[in-house]
């Protein structure tokens, strides 16, 4: 009776765990590559601590960007640091939206808005760079395991230097589908 017991609840976790690797698109490729991204215009709010709170002030920009006439199709996340080097509480990051380089109307708003910008709201120019660009359909939530390492091995195997910050950038399609578009700036 007791083994029986703990298969059902052993059989159950297994069912739990595939069935989250299949949610969070565990099972899902990565496509890594070598291009040229940028320059994107941002509207942000700057964030201290865990990366894996900046949701909140990426969903803050948003908000009032929408508010503001900004579709905010494309949001991001900047992330300076290396959280393997910082300690979590130190860890600095930008959050919110991407000025959608394929509405031109945006790019004209976004001048309107400037003195529209909450206190704690920034613009700013992410530069064009060379990069390291993986493309991502699952969660963002896992592409700290999923991505990263990918994208670690892809610099390292083609002897790149790395330089700057990260992006993120997020775009939803759907409810149910999403893609990350990961870049990793490189010196020349």
């Amino acid at each position: 009776m007791i083994r029986h017991t703990l298969f059902a609840i052993a059989l159950g976790f297994v069912l739990f765990f595939l069935y989250l690797f299949q949610y969070t698109g565990a099972f899902k490729s990565v496509t890594i590559n070598r291009d040229e991204r940028g320059p994107f215009s941002v509207v942000f709010k700057e964030h201290t601590g865990p990366y894996h709170k900046i949701a909140g002030v990426i969903e803050e920009v948003e908000k009032w960007a929408q508010q503001n006439g900004l579709k905010c199709r494309l949001s991001f996340g900047e992330y300076f640091d290396d959280p393997r080097i910082v300690e979590e509480g130190r860890l600095k990051s930008r959050g919110g939206c991407l000025i959608d380089p394929l509405v031109k109307e945006e790019a004209e708003k976004i001048e309107l808005l400037k003195s529209n910008l909450p206190a704690d709201f920034k613009l700013d120019v992410i530069p064009k760079t060379k990069a390291v660009v993986a493309l991502f359909t699952g969660a963002p939530s896992i592409g700290p395991l999923k991505v990263y390492p990918v994208a670690e091995e892809f610099i390292e195997e083609n002897r790149l230097k790395r330089k700057g910050s990260i992006v993120e950038i997020y775009e939803v399609f759907d409810r149910n589908n999403m893609q990350t578009t990961y870049i990793w700036p490189i010196q020349d």
